[in-house]
């Protein structure tokens, strides 16, 4: 007896002849009728013979003349029995009908005599050779019937599975597309109606393409290397994505790959769940943009202050110097009123900084950016005791967009200026160069150490989360929230530890910022719009 179809291979076989779209999916699997079989021989003894086997299994025989053969419908019984011409063309004949019925199909049994050809069953599932002892051959038909109605139930549980994973695909609300990664390019073999809404590209149209279309013209964006990165590393990521739909319209698409791989482990496709995120990444540049201008809010107001004395200080010289005589004395009155000028623009001029958007990315000098702000920040340092201490050991430009970065900076330090008002400290600003071990890139660490109270580990967990504040209404909880969103967007993180140890008690942050964190960002300009119309429903 030699068995032909492989029932431990069932889902290989559907792989191979179905795909998810494959309206077999749709109709119903059904077992042959059980205890039914049919026999089609011309020898009576046989016929006679076979018929009390089966009879004794439990079934209940049904004779096919040979001229009856070509027109029964085979898929009515459970086994045919029937010489080797005849199982060939059974085996055509089913081989004809949907796959919804493949479960359906008999065990065909070629009966041979014993000077046939062995090869000549090789169209059935198995072959019998006559005659034989009746015990034996009673043995042989119940082996074959348990074997065929083990493969029924595994091929039909298998088509079941197969078609819950597809209700499940077309049912989600997320895009899922399915990638090839064993063909050239990586075609997309599959889109679910999800996708297709999203898109507004239809499966018929994607199919044996790289999802790369998505993105037409703007291929050099940051969420593009996290993906060539994972997929070469054949590890799972999520991206997010400014993509367009067929009508060209944008928008922003956080994208989760996956790898799947074959029961040898070999990675063989890629299912990426797709979800249209506009909306978040709209409202988190309208908070990002409403934290900037509380910042220079804030900033004006502290500045209105400082302002303030040098601006006295200049009337007053100025009042001297038209009622002066003395040359000397009146050289010494203009000049000490041009300091004081002097002193009023570098403030106005630091403080427009924070305002203008930088739409371009350019190599800043870290050290420098610390100092212009330190200096900005010196009559609030200098009233409250604070001394500052700047190690300057980074001389390599960051690549960078400045105002967003200055803005980091200036969260730092006022900060730690807030942690430290309530009485005298010091204020440690480092540069230094540094590889991250992460991620692998070389960069800037800026290093900002204060000896304030330090930070609870509670308060820690909840550091970087929006509108969290332990300044009251003085603050509004936005700032290092912010902070940490421009530092990963520049493929940098920030890094905190704090003690409220009365003995070493204080707070350290450190930002890293790779020396070419940042490329062209299309994402600032196309969401400043957005982004202006629901601040000034704030």
């Amino acid at each position: 007896m030699s068995f032909t179809r492989p029932a431990s291979d069932i889902l290989s076989h559907l792989e191979q002849v179905a795909s998810p779209e494959d309206p077999a999916f749709e109709g119903s699997v059904t077992i042959a009728h059980p205890g039914m079989a049919a026999i089609s021989l011309g020898d009576n003894t046989d016929r006679r013979v076979l018929g009390s086997a089966l009879e004794q299994l439990g079934l209940s025989v049904h004779l096919l003349q040979p001229g009856d053969f070509a027109s029964a419908d085979l898929r009515t019984y459970e086994l045919v029995l029937t010489s080797p011409a005849l199982a060939r063309q059974a085996h055509n004949r089913l081989g004809e009908h949907p796959l919804q019925d493949a479960a359906a199909y008999p065990a065909v049994v070629s009966i041979c005599a014993p000077d046939q050809d062995a090869g000549a069953a090789s169209g059935s599932d198995a072959a019998i050779t006559l005659p034989q002892d009746p015990a034996a051959l009673l043995a042989q038909l119940s082996v074959i019937l348990y074997a065929h109605r083990a493969f029924a139930r595994r091929y039909q549980s298998a088509m079941e599975e197969l078609r819950l994973n597809r209700r499940i695909f077309r049912s989600v609300t997320s895009g899922i597309s399915v990638a090839d990664v064993t063909k050239p390019d990586m075609p997309l073999t599959y889109v679910n109606p999800a996708f297709e809404v999203m898109t507004g590209y239809s499966l018929e149209e994607v199919v044996g393409r790289n999802c790369r279309f998505l993105q037409r013209n703007e291929r050099d964006q940051p969420g593009v290397a996290l993906l060539r990165k994972a997929i070469a590393n054949q590890e799972q990521t999520t991206a997010v994505l400014r993509n367009f739909r067929r009508d060209g319209t944008s928008f922003w698409n956080e994208l989760v790959i996956s790898p799947i791989r074959n029961r040898d482990g070999e990675l063989t496709h890629y299912v990426g769940i797709q979800n249209d995120v506009t909306a978040r990444m709209e409202f988190e540049a309208a908070l990002r943009q409403s934290e900037k201008l509380a910042a220079v809010n804030r900033l004006a107001a502290t500045m209105a202050h400082e302002i303030n004395n040098p601006l006295e200080s200049v009337m007053n010289l100025l009042f001297l110097a038209q009622h002066e005589t003395d040359p000397e004395r009146l050289k010494h009155y203009i000049s000490e009123a041009d300091n004081e000028v002097r002193r009023i623009a570098v403030i106005t001029t630091e403080s427009l900084r924070f305002y203008r958007q930088s739409t371009r990315p350019r190599a800043v000098d870290c050290d420098d950016l610390l100092t212009s702000v330190l200096d900005l920040y010196a009559p609030k340092l200098s009233r409250f005791n604070i001394e500052v201490v700047h190690h300057r050991r980074a001389h390599a430009p960051v690549v960078c967009l400045e105002s967003e970065v200055r803005q980091v900076v200036s969260n730092m330090v006022r900060n730690a200026i807030d942690a430290m008002r309530a009485d005298a400290g010091r204020l440690e600003v480092r540069t230094r160069v540094r590889t991250d071990w992460k991620s692998g890139l070389r960069g800037v660490a800026l290093t900002f150490a204060d000896t304030g109270t330090g930070m609870s580990a509670d308060v820690l967990r909840k550091l970087f989360t929006p509108f969290f504040t332990t300044k009251g209404d003085a603050g509004t909880g936005l700032g290092l929230w912010v902070s940490s969103n421009i530092v990963e967007r520049h493929r940098g993180h920030i890094a905190v530890r704090s003690s409220q140890n009365p003995r070493w008690a204080g707070t350290v942050f450190t930002v890293f910022l790779p020396f070419d964190g940042v490329r062209e960002m299309p994402s600032q300009d196309s969401l400043l719009p957005a982004a202006e119309s629901l601040l000034s429903g704030l």
